[in-house]
């Protein structure tokens, strides 16, 4: 008896250690796009010993969730096709940004019958373009330390920050110190992890049928990084994922991953 009550008591604590996740809400859907173009240099000014030339894909996702719309990153910036050299700088000749009218992130929202003003949420994977003035009824989900010096950064002169974007003008922002669980059903973490800034964070997101996906950044130490040990870590912690759940993982601004993946109006659910 004594044997069965502590065999007992053993399951008991190793249940409770194990994630029990919610299920998905019917309807959940990820939408990928992508919003203008980087091109025209070598990977060297972007990753550690990189040689060759490179376009990059600035893409952004949409999750439709029951209780609101989320943008996880804000692609290229509408506000550059005017005046790309006086919104980046020299950033902007250096890394060929192209946006045209047809991918301006209004006109992408289109396609899946949304508007601007339909997005509830907008997390900020990093703040080097954040776009805080596109979006008029969302709240921004970004990490505290990465919303202080991005707020703080000068335009045109910062390695990590474009400051128009950024500019706080009276939005809603809510400043985590960690991660967060956006509707509290497990469908969408948002999971604090530095590395290319002090701030950055990816998502995981959980959905029906094709089960959890990692929406991050490139699989890389670039030049510019905040801390490679932070990006390290930060690796280590998207590979835990993969494989506990057998996650996907969907990197930003790499052109391949972009061209394998269903692009919207298809979708993920």
């Amino acid at each position: 008896m004594k044997r069965s009550a502590a065999l007992a008591a053993a399951l008991t604590v190793a249940l409770a250690a194990t994630p029990v996740f919610a299920q998905a809400p019917p309807g959940l859907r990820l939408y990928v796009f992508s919003s203008g173009s980087l091109g025209g240099f070598t990977k060297a000014a972007l990753q550690i010993a990189g040689h060759a030339g490179i376009d990059a894909a600035p893409v952004f996702y949409v999750i439709k969730h029951p209780r609101g719309n989320v943008l996880f990153d804000t692609g290229g910036g509408d506000t550059t096709m005017a005046d790309a050299a006086g919104w980046w700088g020299p950033l902007a000749t250096g890394f060929g940004l192209r946006t045209t009218t047809n991918e301006t992130v209004a006109v992408h929202l289109a396609r899946i019958g949304l508007t601007l003003s339909d997005i509830k949420f907008v997390v900020v994977g990093h703040a080097r373009s954040a776009r805080l003035g596109t979006f008029p009824n969302a709240t921004f989900v970004v990490q505290n330390d990465e919303a202080t010096p991005a707020a703080g950064a000068e335009r045109g002169a910062s390695m990590y920050y474009v400051p128009g974007d950024v500019a706080d003008a009276g939005y809603n922002v809510v400043r985590l110190d960690g991660n967060l669980d956006l509707f509290n059903d497990r469908s969408i973490e948002i999971i604090r992890t530095s590395g290319p800034t002090p701030g950055s964070q990816f998502a995981l997101v959980r959905l029906p049928k094709q089960g959890t996906v990692v929406l991050t950044d490139k699989n890389l130490l670039p030049r510019g990084m905040w801390s490679p040990m932070a990006m390290y870590e930060g690796y280590q912690r998207i590979r835990h994922f993969r494989d506990t759940e057998g996650a996907s993982i969907f990197y930003a601004r790499d052109p391949e991953t972009f061209k394998a993946t269903r692009q919207a109006p298809d979708y993920y659910e």
